[in-house]
């Protein structure tokens, strides 16, 4: 699986919060909110055209930063139709829930990487 897409999401996530960003961006429930060691808080799988399958999942990082990523099993062009949707979805589903969306340029893991000159 590659990494083909990550959204940042900028606000205080809650448990009402949580339920909204699961219904506008249809995912299933995973995890609990309470519990500090859970990461995953929904996904969905889309199986499209061509046999190419993406996984999309909501994550909680250490740094309480939340993030919505997609994997798919081989990388599409960055500026296919289908890619261009799928970001426009996502992003009109977080804004839909009361929060702020950032696409990142460059796809990758885990937390919003810091700028030069922001705080440890």
């Amino acid at each position: 699986m590659t990494l083909i897409l990550v959204v940042d999401i900028d606000g205080t996530v809650d448990q009402p919060g949580l339920e909204r960003l699961r219904t506008h961006l249809n995912l299933k429930k995973q995890g609990r909110l309470t519990d500090d060691w859970d990461e995953e808080f929904g996904y969905r799988i889309i199986e499209e055209v061509g046999g190419q399958r993406l996984n999309i999942g909501l994550f909680r990082h250490s740094d309480e930063s939340w993030t919505i990523s997609v994997l798919a099993m081989s990388q599409p062009d960055p500026v296919s139709d289908e890619l261009t949707w799928l970001r426009t979805k996502l992003v009109e589903g977080v804004n839909a829930a009361g929060f702020q969306a950032t696409v990142r340029t460059k796809p990758t893991f885990g937390s919003r990487p810091r700028l030069p000159g922001e705080g440890a």
